[in-house]
Order: structure tokens, then sequence, then C-alpha cells
């Protein structure tokens, strides 16, 4: 019972780090399009926040999707949200 409690609180306290703003940001969209949303946020967190973010999120670029291009738009879109939405929320 304590080590779940425990596990929950870690997992709230990671949560916690994404903005608000892109918590429900959820593209439509094709597989391989999501999957580099996904990638591409976890990278524009990555490079836009501070060490906490850069040891959470780090940098995600499938080397294995290198030449799809849904996965790329879909890094690419979701590189500029997660980072602009991390600089906008921290300049609040």
């Amino acid at each position: 019972m304590r080590k779940g409690l425990v596990v929950l609180l870690t997992f709230l306290v990671l949560a916690g780090c994404r903005p608000v703003s892109i918590w429900f940001a959820q593209p439509e969209g094709p597989a391989e399009y999501q999957l580099g949303w996904q990638d591409g946020c976890d990278s524009g967190l990555s490079a836009q926040g501070s060490y906490l973010y850069r040891a959470i999120y780090g940098f995600k670029k499938r080397p294995e999707m290198g030449e799809n291009d849904l996965y790329k738009q879909g890094w690419n879109e979701g590189f500029t949200y997660c980072r602009f939405a991390l600089a906008s929320d921290q300049s609040n």
C-alpha cells in the first residue's frame, strides 16, 4: 500500500512538470504523426526548459522514422507548440 502511494505521488509530481496549456493537447492524425508530435513536444520542453526539464524529457527523435514525412511533420509541430507553450507559461 505504501509503495503504491509513493509511485502515485511520484507520477503526480512528474505530470505536474508539463505546462497546463499542453496537458490536453493531443493531435489528431495517423499514429506516425502522433508519435512524432509527442517526441517533438518532449524535445521542445527539454530545449526550452530548465535542467529538470532536460533531465525528464530529453531530446527524442527516432532514427528509424527518419524517412517518414508524417513523423517529421508531427515532430516539428510538437516541438514548436510545446516549446512556445512552456515559454509562455514561464513568462507569466
